[in-house]
C-alpha cells in the first residue's frame, strides 16, 4: 500500500472511529443525565427555556465526554490500526 492509500485508510479508520465514539456518547450522556437528574437531557441548552444551571453543566459534562471520547476512539483506532497493518497510523 503506498503512503496516499495509506493515508486515505487511515482518514477512513479515523473518521468511522469518531462516528462511534459519537452516538455512544450521545447515549451516555442522555442515560447518565437521566440517571443523575432524573429528568432528560436538555435539547436546546442555548434555548432561554433551560435553566443556566442546566445549560452549564449539559455543556461542561458533553466537552468532558467529547474530548475523552475522542482521545479513546483515536488511540483505539491506531492500537488496531498497528495491530492489523505492522505499522504505526501516518501521520
Amino acid at each position: 500500500m503506498n503512503r496516499t492509500t495509506r493515508k486515505a485508510a487511515w482518514m477512513i479508520v479515523g473518521a468511522a472511529s469518531a462516528m462511534l465514539a459519537k452516538a455512544l456518547i450521545e447515549r451516555g450522556m442522555e442515560t447518565g443525565w437521566h440517571a443523575f437528574t432524573d429528568d432528560d437531557a436538555p435539547d436546546e441548552p442555548e434555548s432561554p427555556d433551560t435553566s443556566w444551571k442546566d445549560a452549564l453543566l449539559w455543556t461542561a459534562a458533553s466537552a468532558l465526554a467529547v474530548g475523552v471520547g475522542q482521545l479513546v476512539a483515536k488511540r483505539g483506532a491506531a492500537i488496531g490500526w498497528e495491530h492489523a497493518t505492522g505499522k504505526e497510523p501516518p501521520a
